[in-house]
């Protein structure tokens, strides 16, 4: 058999396989999203984030092989790449490895969910699982929750509870939370373009799973359903019309900073006037990127009483110009230990 028909097996088999119909029902969806979201208002993303659905659009013609490799198309969400986790560039696994030690050191529980290898899945291989930047934050941003004391809820296979995240990007923290916690209901309000990843990579993870996309109004679940699900996906413009009750846990990880100002007030308030019990943020309080935004914990200290959570970091040789910059520092006075507003923060909230 030719080269050519080799190929052309190969992605015949690749059109049939279970990713790719989950990418064309998740597609079908996202396009229905998109024509009935609003032409104004705060339904329209901010700058930044027009600017990086653009990048991505490429996704909404995908031919079967970049389904295939989903995780290595998720750098649009996170930055994180799959090129830097090939084996020429294990000699910086190090430091990677560092981080998951000290980490795991502080894991009293068995929160550690690694890479999976489907779709691509990628990372530095220690210990047998893969590990990347990604699956670094989630674990980072679990103990935190735990140290918080927010997840005991979940471990109570008696009663099912719900996890909103806003801006769920890919969905990587949805799986290592579904995961360690089945027995949940995860709501992800999101733009549709990143709903187009989530949704795939869920449906392909969790093949058994009760996964509901909403495209429209008409769509929304009575709340009397929503327990009966295990995903559901809904775009943000369909925000102004939800009413889930009162969620167990309300997430964004890195979204609110790329929003403006009043697109992260309404869901503070929203979430506020819910009577949400808890609220975690991992963010920038301002990004440079991201003109049309005040401060994340501006915003959201209007609603929650915030607590910033630290967690250690191992201790890394300075290099020359961190040196620098720490004399540079001390010389006009600035005192480090006060947070940047362009520093990542973990931020857990209990409502006003």
């Amino acid at each position: 058999m030719d080269t050519h028909s080799v190929f052309a097996s190969r992605v015949e088999r690749a059109r049939k396989s279970r990713e790719y119909q989950n990418y064309l029902q998740v597609r079908d969806a996202v396009f229905k999203m998109m024509s009935y979201m609003p032409d104004g208002g705060e339904a329209i993303p901010s700058a930044y984030w027009r600017e990086e659905l653009s990048g991505m659009e490429y996704m909404l013609d995908a031919s079967p092989l970049i389904i295939e490799k989903l995780r290595h198309h998720c750098y649009h969400l996170t930055g994180v790449r799959e090129y830097d986790y090939r084996p020429h560039h294990a000699h910086r696994s190090p430091a990677l490895e560092r981080q998951f030690r000290m980490l795991r050191s502080l894991d009293s529980k068995g929160l550690f969910v690694p890479e999976p290898p489907e779709l691509g899945g990628f990372g530095y291989n220690i210990d047998g699982k893969l590990i990347n930047t990604d699956t670094l934050l989630f674990y980072r941003s679990l103990l935190v929750l735990d140290k918080a004391g927010l997840l005991d809820q979940f471990r109570d296979d008696q009663q099912r509870k719900i996890i909103l995240e806003i801006g769920g990007g890919w969905c990587g923290f949805a799986y290592q939370m579904k995961t360690l916690f089945p027995n949940l209901t995860y709501i992800v309000v999101d733009l549709p373009g990143s709903i187009l990843f989530g949704a795939t990579y869920i449906k392909t993870l969790f093949p058994n799973a009760r996964v509901l996309t909403v495209a429209d109004n008409f769509g929304l679940p009575p709340q009397e359903t929503v327990s009966g699900y295990d995903f559901i996906f809904i775009p943000h413009h369909l925000w102004p019309a939800l009413n889930f009750g009162r969620p167990d846990l309300t997430v964004n990880m890195a979204s609110f900073q790329e929003m403006t100002t009043a697109q992260v007030e309404s869901y503070a308030k929203k979430i506020h006037s819910w009577g949400c019990s808890a609220l975690y943020s991992i963010n920038r309080d301002h990004s440079p990127n991201n003109p049309e935004l005040t401060t994340v914990s501006s915003i959201l200290g209007r609603y929650y009483d915030l607590t910033e959570m630290r967690l250690p970091t191992p201790k890394e040789k300075p290099t020359t110009r961190e040196r620098i910059v720490k004399i540079v520092k001390f010389i006009l006075g600035k005192r480090s230990g006060v947070p940047s507003i362009h520093e990542y923060r973990h931020l857990v909230g209990k409502p006003k």
